[in-house]
């Protein structure tokens, strides 16, 4: 008996050895897909959201830059066209500003070219230049906020494609096997993560850049109403002597 069951295990070891053989080339023919290629199955609605990408890259960095070269906060700047408008010096103070790239010193030389003018005119100059400064802050911002919208749809509307292919692959080879739906499934989660990822890209620009542009109205605003009561005391203490 013993004899025969060594017979019996020697028999099913032979047998086994090409199963085993082919398993590891299989295993070893196997490639690994790039992710690359992975992205690429999630179809062509991939398309609009890698735009989307790239327009609300584009847009972060290009409104960063220009918030930071028009809010800059220069106190050294302001405290010299505080001090030449209390000289009488208005012509320097004014050159002084036009050669500052801030979004203050423009609403400030705005202010000073109506120097001669009453105190209500030279106050409307300025906000006048201020809400252009301001327009100038928040252009291209809608692009993000319709970026954060729109990208999170696109990838719900390739996540409704890949569940109508899986559907559809199911009805064409009648087969459950995980080949069969994993084309659609791919399509699925690709689309609802790179839409996803990208909408959280476009919504927290969109609020970052929205703070510091807040930040920068007010520091305008602040800036702008001190110089005001710089020039009204100038005008004022002329008047009294």
């Amino acid at each position: 008996m013993q004899q025969i069951s060594f017979m019996n295990l020697f028999v099913l070891l032979q047998a086994a050895t090409p199963v085993v053989e082919m398993a590891e080339q299989t295993a070893q023919v196997a490639p690994e897909e790039s992710y690359l290629s992975l992205v690429m199955k999630g179809g062509w609605i991939l398309l609009p959201i890698f735009l989307l990408s790239l327009l609300a890259i584009y847009v972060i960095i290009n409104k960063w830059l220009v918030v930071n070269r028009l809010g800059k906060k220069d106190s050294v700047w302001l405290s010299r066209v505080v001090e030449l408008i209390h000289e009488g010096k208005v012509d320097k103070a004014l050159k002084f500003c036009v050669e500052r790239p801030y979004a203050s010193a423009k609403v400030i030389a705005a202010g000073l070219k109506d120097f001669e003018r009453d105190d209500k005119e030279i106050q409307e100059s300025m906000e006048v230049e201020a809400r252009q400064q301001i327009s100038i802050l928040e252009s291209q911002m809608n692009w993000l906020g319709i970026t954060a919208s729109i990208a999170p749809m696109l990838g719900f509307l390739g996540t409704i494609f890949g569940v109508i292919k899986i559907f559809y692959d199911i009805a064409k080879t009648n087969d459950l096997a995980i080949d069969t739906i994993s084309t659609g499934l791919y399509q699925k989660m690709i689309c609802s993560g790179a839409g996803l990822l990208v909408g959280i890209i476009a919504y927290a620009g969109y609020y970052v850049l929205n703070g510091r542009i807040d930040k920068v109205v007010v520091n305008i605003d602040k800036e702008s109403n001190e110089v005001l009561k710089a020039i009204r005391a100038y005008k004022r203490g002329n008047i009294e002597a």
